[in-house]
Formats: structure tokens, sequence, C-alpha cells
């Protein structure tokens, strides 16, 4: 009979150590979730943020300037609202059409 002792659960452990690894890592400090909004932003190739402003406070972020069009201006909105760690979104931006 083969005894396997140990390795089994040892080696379960590690995959959900590793699985677990990402939402461990997550920063939900005003500055982590604005540097995560402002990478998922400028993840947008055809966005022009030149006009735009972002400032994250207790959870609320703000996003203010001018953007190109209406549907940029819902492009950013979505982005933002479905960011981790935003708890509420004040859109101030007008579209230049």
């Amino acid at each position: 009979m083969v005894r396997l002792g140990w390795l089994p659960l040892f080696g379960a452990l590690f995959l959900l150590g590793a699985c677990m690894a990402d939402q461990q890592a997550l920063d939900m400090t005003d500055a982590g979730v604005k540097a995560r909004i402002e990478a998922n932003l400028q993840a947008q190739p055809d966005l022009d943020l030149r006009y735009v402003s972002l400032d994250v406070h207790s959870g609320i972020a703000t996003v203010s300037g001018m953007v190109a069009n209406w549907d940029d201006e819902k492009l950013v909105e979505r982005i933002v609202k479905r960011t981790k760690g935003v708890q509420q979104a004040v859109i101030n931006l007008v579209p230049k059409e």
C-alpha cells in the first residue's frame, strides 16, 4: 500500500493560494482605486482624456472635463462605475459635439 501522506494536501493548498493571490493584492485605498480607473481609461486607445480630470475620495470617484462626444462620455461613465472600489461616481463631463 502506497502512503501519500501530506503531499495531496500541500498541493491543494498551493493551488488555492495561487487562485487567491489576485484578490489579496487589490489596493482598495483611494490612490489604488484612482490608479485602477486611470489604467482602465488609458486602455481605451480611441478615448481622448487630455481635458479630463479624476479624483477619488472615500470611494467616490469624480470625473470632470470635456470629451469628444456623447459616446465617450458614456464610455468613461461605464468604466468608472465598473471599477472595483468605486462606491459612487460623479460624472461632470461635457461632450464637444
